[in-house]
């Protein structure tokens, strides 16, 4: 059985796939700052307001307001407005899973 990044990519030239390549690399640079990941253990466990984030990640709300727009621009999370509160929940639940993934194996390794 073929896994499903092999059914993907079956059909693509090497040019596609270095396209595919620096989409993946992209999508990985908005996850390699911590204070993302921070954010996005807060928002994972459900929505959160603009300041549950804030107070959940112990940042100042210009700083997590940057970091909230580049999740939210690279489809990460989405956002929804309600009065002039936003709130912020995860769009992408692979993401997620990776982190969680990741989290976990450094953890393991941490004990």
């Amino acid at each position: 059985m073929k896994s499903r990044v092999q059914k993907a990519t079956k059909s693509l030239s090497p040019k596609q796939m270095e396209k595919v390549f620096f989409k993946v690399a992209e999508y990985f640079s908005v996850l390699s700052e911590p204070s993302r990941l921070r954010i996005m253990y807060a928002v994972c466990s459900g929505e959160k307001s603009v300041s549950e984030v804030v107070e959940m990640c112990g940042s100042s709300q210009a700083n997590v307001s940057r970091h909230l727009m580049a999740l939210h621009k690279s489809g990460i999370l989405q956002r929804r407005k309600e009065g002039v509160t936003v709130y912020y929940s995860i769009a992408d639940n692979a993401t997620v899973d990776i982190c969680q993934s990741v989290c976990a194996k450094i953890a393991e390794g941490m004990h």
